[in-house]
């Protein structure tokens, strides 16, 4: 019986526990009478077969030995290429995450000295680089190049002998379940650091690393993936999907999953593929076709193009909104996520035949156009007519309530009451048909306007501009309704979610059929208004304006943290799905340090906000600035106080924010002024009414 017992434990050690063979169940459960002697020939050929079902403990013992084996042979056959790489100098962190001080990994992929890392380990920028290799020589390293699409760097020592280079494994041989090893030279530099595990999935980070569940940190980035014939089938790396919205990928992306079982390799065929133009010095950096594509979850929606940047790509090749991509390189494409397994493994200046249809219908027609994909775009910039839209008409087409002053609308001659049927190609029987119109128009267009004025049609030209950063009086906004008579008080209610530990507070106006509500999220701070007092300050402002005022605050008494964001967005989203605000009018708010969270927020979530708004806040110092969105427009509305001791880097980021195409407007109070009052209260309303607007 101990026998068996070892057994089984060594069987479950090495896999999944075998499955008995159903005879043996019923032979226990068998009720064996005295004259069932008959049976007594089954039970004996059971007893034989056993035999052979289960093996001795000694021909297990024997295939774990072999297995141990392959795997120290596996390990000795690539570890004189794993070196220990010790960077000097620096960043400490880059944005919340800190960074590895101690030594690194990396990977000889040349007899002549070339080695290959991760990018993670090179976040900090560092001033020298010292590499240590297997025989324990170390030796001063230089960055050549990095790969800004799997994050990887290339570096170059200076030997005297030929280096081991390693095989790299074939993606066809590639199995899931497969047997792995990291391996990284970290810890100590006579042996490599070992992790054991399986190859969990292909073709992740749509297409350009595998997945396994080996314990994967800054311990092991940059060392290889093996299999068990000593063959590397990856580079290790953190790596996290990125939507465009949020910006571009960064090195330390994924280093939240370390020692999860979810780590990443970067195939080594694909690093060996692209060497030749990588080791000339060149970054490699993700290729760009230049198109914006419809909203709407990318595993359903169809690339179909809403926007096309200037002078990109796509548009030196006349491709137009309305255009949808149905294939790459001769394979079919069906959906978002497909288009991207085709694009993101693409770099600068590689050449794709992208296959796409124009029309529908009969008249529909399919092209081909050879591509050569960019390395950057020029910033997108949403085009403005001037129209402020009536709400809750009962006809088709836009209606003109009023003009912005001075806007191509009013240069071209449009006039409230006039209801925009087309602009340009495009039919506008709704409001959102006309902003996906826009979207698809670029500023400096000539755009003809196909209007209906009473019973006559009158065709119009204008010339589009950029968005206003202008915050316009209250003369020149459309008029708020009458104040109701009579309508009972609001009152300040709370929302809590289950998730997280804190509770906001909102107001809410009485539902509007003719109105969506407009958003304001404020990030309130410790020592601010009480709820009887804003309770009080904001009544009638969210009964007369059909705004929603939602007040969040901080987890914690010290004030508002990264790790916030997440309480933030699913508030946000709730608030959107409970009172169906106006998307045009849904922004947030923050004072100092609740103002960078702010920016945060409506920067990396700008499916949720068409603004921002902050007092006396730069934006913060770690976060890089996404590329504006064709498909979401985001206004920015900053107050600088006349004394802020953060004027300096304020001015530098509005520069930076406009330069990115987002629209800034910039209120400069009075010195007697002090944060949020009513003057700027009062300015915030202005600027929040002015978005409503094509």
């Amino acid at each position: 019986m101990s026998s068996a017992r070892s057994l089984f434990s060594l069987c479950r050690s090495m896999g999944p526990r075998p499955v008995r063979p159903k005879v043996l169940r019923t032979a226990r459960g068998a009720m064996l009478r005295r004259d069932d002697s008959h049976f007594l020939l089954p039970i004996i050929a059971w007893l034989l077969s056993a035999v052979a079902i289960f093996p001795s403990p000694c021909a297990a013992e024997r295939d774990f030995g072999l297995e141990q084996a392959a795997i120290h042979n596996a390990i000795e056959s690539v570890a004189d290429s794993v070196v220990q790489i010790t960077t000097i100098g620096g960043l400490d962190r880059v944005g919340e995450t800190v960074l590895s001080q101690g030594p690194t990994s990396g990977l000889i992929i040349s007899t002549d000295g070339l080695i290959v890392s991760s990018a993670f380990n090179f976040a900090q920028r560092p001033s020298s680089i010292l590499v240590r290799l297997a025989n324990g020589k170390q030796v001063p390293a230089s960055l050549v190049a990095r790969d800004l699409n799997r994050m990887l760097v290339l570096l170059k020592i200076e030997n005297q002998e030929d280096l081991p280079v390693p095989v790299a494994v074939p993606a066809e041989d590639f199995a899931v379940g497969q047997t792995t090893i990291a391996l990284g030279r970290t810890f100590q530099t006579e042996h490599v650091d070992v992790s054991l595990g399986i190859l969990s999935a292909l073709g992740r980070m749509h297409g350009r690393a595998v997945q396994t569940d080996c314990n994967v940190s800054g311990a092991n980035y940059g060392g290889p993936l093996i299999d068990l014939r000593g063959r590397v089938i990856g580079v290790l790396v953190p790596m996290s999907p990125q939507p465009a919205h949020e910006g571009p990928e960064s090195e330390v992306a994924g280093a939240e999953y370390y020692d999860s079982g979810i780590g990443f390799a970067v195939p080594l065929e694909q690093v060996f593929a692209n060497l030749e133009r990588w080791q000339s010095g060149m970054d490699l950096h993700p290729g760009k076709l230049g198109v914006g594509l419809k909203s709407g979850s990318p595993f359903v929606e169809s690339p179909a193009i809403v926007s096309v940047w200037p002078r990109s790509p796509a548009a030196q090749l006349g491709w137009k909104a309305g255009d949808v991509i149905v294939g790459v390189d001769g394979q079919a494409v069906a959906t978002q996520t497909q288009l991207q397994f085709f694009i993101k493994p693409r770099y600068a200046g590689d050449k794709l035949t992208i296959s796409l249809r124009r029309g529908s219908g009969e008249t529909a027609e399919e092209f081909d156009s050879e591509i050569t994909l960019a390395e950057k775009l020029e910033p997108f910039r949403h085009s403005f007519l001037g129209v402020f839209p009536a709400t809750a008409t009962e006809v088709k087409g836009v209606a003109v309530e009023r003009l912005w002053p001075a806007s191509p609308a009013a240069t071209a001659g449009v006039k409230p009451g006039d209801r925009i049927e087309k602009i340009g190609e495009a039919a506008t029987p709704t409001l959102a048909d006309a902003m996906v119109a826009m979207r698809s128009l670029q500023t400096g267009e000539e755009v003809t306007l196909s209007l209906e004025r009473g019973e006559e049609a009158i065709t119009l030209s204008a010339k589009l501009a950029g968005l206003p950063e202008e915050i316009l009086s209250s003369d020149d906004l459309p008029k708020l309704p009458p104040a109701e008579a009579a309508t009972p008080a609001l009152e300040m209610k709370s929302i809590k979610l289950p998730e997280f530990p804190q509770e906001a507070k909102y107001l809410a106006p009485k539902a509007n059929g003719k109105l969506q509500p407009g958003l304001i999220v404020w990030l309130a701070q410790s020592g601010e208004l009480p709820d009887s007092a804003l309770l009080s300050d904001w009544q009638e402002i969210c009964r007369r304006q059909q705004i929603v005022l939602l007040v969040a605050r901080p987890s914690s008494e010290s004030g508002w943290a990264t790790e916030d964001l997440e309480y933030l967005e699913a508030l946000v989203r709730t608030a959107h799905g409970r009172f169906n605000v106006d998307s045009q009018r849904t922004v947030v708010v923050g004072q100092d340090k609740a103002g960078q969270l702010a920016y945060a927020l409506a920067l990396r979530r700008r499916q949720l906000f068409s603004g921002v708004a902050t007092i006396n806040a730069p934006l913060p110092r770690t976060l890089k600035i996404p590329e504006n969105s064709p498909s979401r427009p985001l206004a920015v509305w900053t107050v600088l106080p006349k004394n802020s001791t953060f004027a300096p880097l304020i001015k530098q980021d509005i520069v930076q924010l406009r330069e990115a195409g987002y629209p800034v407007s910039l209120t400069e109070p009075t010195p007697s002024a002090t944060g949020f009052d009513a003057t700027t209260k009062a300015t915030l309303l202005r600027w929040l009414a002015g978005l409503k607007r094509l």
